[in-house]
């Protein structure tokens, strides 16, 4: 399903060079849920970011059932993002000045009926018509869950999703990724949080940009 062959990504700030991925190759078959760990620094995000379409790499090739990533243009690669990629970060990215309905119906391209089901499982019916401000932290988060899932992707990428939720939080989202990795979904899970790697069927570790194992 998602083959990444030989991606390399550096950043340069005036004279200093950083290598955030070193000829990483990696494959992902649908329905994997791969947990990636490694310190701060190792390229987690930057590889989550060049799966989806966000970062484009040095050099390498991402492949998604054949097609390179990268080869898309712009409206191609906006087309596959919203088609097959949904994102949830540690910051949550939700448009304060729109309600939690509001947000999550701002990424469908066809019917939206089945948005309260999801804010009902969600445990945020109650909650759609409030906007970002007046919501908890944890009601942020499942919001950001909804809309990243809300289009049925086929791919989930989740960086450090229980970052800045408690221990409660972090239980309720986890079992909301690890449902729609149930459903048939494939994950792609960056955390610190060895609790929410339990959920992984794979690991990944990355350090300085280097792969250095992968395993069941």
């Amino acid at each position: 399903m998602l083959e990444i062959n030989n991606i390399s990504k550096k950043y340069k700030n005036n004279k200093a060079e950083f290598t955030a991925l070193d000829n990483v190759t990696l494959k992902v078959e649908k329905g994997d849920f791969v947990s990636v760990v490694g310190p701060s620094g190792s390229g987690k995000s930057t590889l989550l970011h060049t799966i989806g379409g966000l970062i484009r790499p040095d050099s390498g090739k991402v492949l998604f059932m054949g097609k390179d990533v990268y080869s898309l243009n712009r409206q191609e690669s906006r087309l596959f993002r919203q088609k097959n990629v949904g994102f949830v970060f540690q910051q949550f990215h939700l448009m304060p000045f729109l309600t939690v309905y509001e947000n999550i119906k701002l990424v469908c391209t066809k019917s939206s009926h089945h948005i309260e089901s999801y804010l009902d499982k969600c445990s945020l019916l109650p909650l759609k018509n409030k906007f970002p401000s007046e919501l908890s932290v944890g009601e942020k988060q499942r919001t950001a869950f909804i809309r990243a899932i809300i289009t049925r992707p086929n791919i989930l990428l989740a960086d450090e999703p229980t970052g800045n939720l408690d221990p409660v939080n972090s239980k309720i989202l986890m079992s909301l990724i690890e449902d729609f990795h149930h459903s048939g979904g494939t994950v792609l899970l960056v955390s610190h949080d060895l609790e929410s790697s339990k959920y992984a069927t794979r690991h990944i570790t990355l350090n300085s940009g280097k792969l250095l194992k992968s395993f069941l």
